[in-house]
This record gives C-alpha cells, structure tokens and sequence, in this order.
C-alpha cells in the first residue's frame, strides 16, 4: 500500500533534493538558460534588425512620397493629407525663383515656395515665421535660426534651419531658401507627404490633389523622396515573415526534451522512491516543485539576456520587443514542466531491478 505524503513532506523532500544537489539544479539552469536563450535572443535580434531598417529608412526619407504635377497641385488639399491617419505630415511646394544673399552676392540662390506643412516633412521647426534654411546653406551663409539675413529683396528673418543630407534624395531643397506661403496661394508643382507606417492606399490619396490639366506636357507622377533604400518598405510584413518566427514552437520541442533528460537521468532514484512505498502523484507533486524552482532561476537569467538583447542597438527600446523573446522563454519552460512531470508520471516500479542492472 502506497504511503500518502503529506503536502509538508513533499515540500521537504523536494528542498533536500535541491540543496544536495540531487536535482542537478545549477547545471539545468544552465543548459534551460542557454538553450532556450538562444532562441529568444536569435528571435529578438530579427525583430531589432527591421526595427533598425525602418528607422534609417525613415531617416532617409524613404518613407516622404513625393506627387509631382507641375502647376496641378491644390495646395489646400495637400495639406489636409495631414488630417489622414497614416499620414504624419504633407507639404505643398513650387519654384520661387532666385534670390541673392547679400553676403554672398556672387552666388545666386534657388527659393521655393512651400506651405507651412512641408516644415513637419522635413523637420524643420521654426521658432519663429521667416524663410527656412538647410544646414548645409546656413553654414555657408554663417546664419543659424533667429538671425536677418540681408537679401537682394530685403530683410529676411531666419525662422528655421533644418537637415537635409545628400544620401540619395531629391537635392532640389539641398541648397535652397523656403519661403513659407499660404496653402491656397494658387497652385503647386508638388505635394509631399509622409506616409508611416507604409500603406499603399494611403500612399493613393496623394492622387486626390491633382487639378489635371488636359494641357499638361509630363503626366503627373508619385514615388518616394529617396529610392536608395528601395521604392517599398513594409516593416509588418518583414516582421510575419521573419525566420525565428518559430522559435516558441523550438523551444517547446527544446523544453520537452529538457524535463524529460532531467528526470530520465534520476529514473533509478525515482523508482526506489516508489518501491519505497511513495504515491506516484506526491512523487510527480515532488518532482514539479523541483522543476519549478530551477526553471523560475533559469527564466530570471535568461530574462536578463533577453533584456539586453532587446535594447542592444534599438533605436527605440521598448518592452514589447523583450516580450517577443520572453514568450519564446516563457513556452519553452512550461514544455520543461510538462516535459518533466510527464516523465516522472511515466516511471515505473517495475523498472526497479533492470535499471539498476544497467546503471
């Protein structure tokens, strides 16, 4: 007759066999924390990798689509697309002709007129209203946000100056004064606007800003401020695609194997308990205890390199990304519980004598 133990003495047993070292505990958290730590970190990485190439992306402008229809753009309407969800910022612009800064009168300069969006699409934020400059411009000019620069039309206030690098981008405005101008002071030649994250349809609504004009030589075109990075860019769908977006299912094969090792090695151990005269449910009771305290070591140790895999070079750390490895973790361990209590449900008495035989 089997001998029923009392919760007590499970408990007791289970932190005698931790203590001596009976488990194997230190070296399982180990082997938990490594295995299934790869996994997460190789997981985390891929996801870290589109978040990067989305923000250099971005940087690069890759994400501001550009309308051109010289003469056909409603101002008005292009800046409304801000209005659109997905939309972050739409500008309108034309040509303004040349002006010449007094301080360097040799060098005429280009001028376009923009509306007052286009500042959100190229970041330029004015203190205060003025023409707006790029920094390559205002360096050469030697003026910086706030100062009046001396033009050939007049005194010119400096409301802005804002970075415009030449990476592969439209270097119309590279070299440029922007003189910002009502949104329904007649027609514009483009309408740009930030399309985030990307959305074909959204991208479409650009089209709605255009008075087509039968008359017109080119027919209107649309497509990214900056093709370097490619003309698409689809964060979502590299993120669904993504190869280690099996891991969680890897680590489950990976954590039943594991509980299954750590109690298959004490299976001489854990039949003797049961000739002992010890039920098997406080046996597996026993068993999952001792699981459960290695396994919540391994999961604080691996927790910690998810962390730091998470915020390696992220241009934005966050805690879903560390979550993205954690489940992985986190389906892997359950596995070694399962694994474990399974395997310990699964010995038997009668194995008693051959294993000891075989040991």
């Amino acid at each position: 007759m089997r001998a029923r133990m009392r919760p007590a003495a499970v408990l007791g047993e289970a932190r005698r066999n931790l203590l001596s070292g009976t488990t194997r505990a230190a070296v399982l958290v180990a082997v938990a924390a490594t295995l299934l730590g790869v996994l997460a970190v190789a997981d985390v990485r891929a996801v870290v990798g589109v978040v990067q190439s989305a923000a250099e992306y971005r940087a690069a402008a890759g994400s501001v689509q550009v309308l051109d229809a010289p003469g056909q753009v409603d101002g008005a309407r292009c800046e409304a697309l801000a209005r659109v969800d997905g939309v972050v910022a739409a500008g309108a612009v034309r040509a303004g002709g040349e002006v010449r800064s007094l301080n360097l009168p040799s060098t005429p300069l280009t001028s376009l007129e923009v509306t007052p969006g286009l500042g959100g699409v190229l970041g330029a934020q004015a203190a205060s209203a003025g023409i707006w400059l790029p920094h390559e411009l205002a360096v050469a000019l030697g003026a910086s946000a706030g100062d009046v620069l001396a033009t050939d039309r007049g005194a010119a206030v400096v409301g802005a100056v804002f970075a415009y690098p030449a990476d592969g981008r439209d270097p119309a405005p590279s070299y440029a004064v922007l003189e910002p101008v009502p949104a329904g002071a007649g027609a514009f030649d483009a309408c740009w606007a930030e399309v985030w994250p990307a959305d074909e349809r959204t991208t479409n609504l650009l089209w709605t800003v255009v008075d087509a004009d039968p008359d017109a030589e080119q027919p209107p075109t649309l497509g990214p401020l900056n093709t370097t990075l490619g003309r698409d860019f689809d964060p979502a769908a590299l993120l669904q695609e993504r190869v280690t977006r099996f891991a969680p299912w890897a680590a489950l094969v990976v954590g039943l194997a594991l509980g299954l090792v750590a109690v298959r090695l004490r299976r001489l151990e854990l039949a003797a308990t049961l000739h002992a005269g010890v039920g098997r449910s406080a046996l597996a009771w026993q068993v999952l205890v001792e699981t459960l305290c290695w396994v919540l070591a391994a999961a604080v140790v691996a927790g910690a390199v998810v962390a730091g895999a998470a915020a390696w070079h992220h241009p934005a750390p966050d805690v879903a990304v560390w979550w993205t490895g954690m489940r992985t973790v986190a389906v892997g361990l359950v596995a070694v519980l399962g694994g474990a209590v399974g395997t310990a449900l699964a010995t038997r008495e009668s194995h008693l004598f051959r294993w000891f035989k075989e040991r």
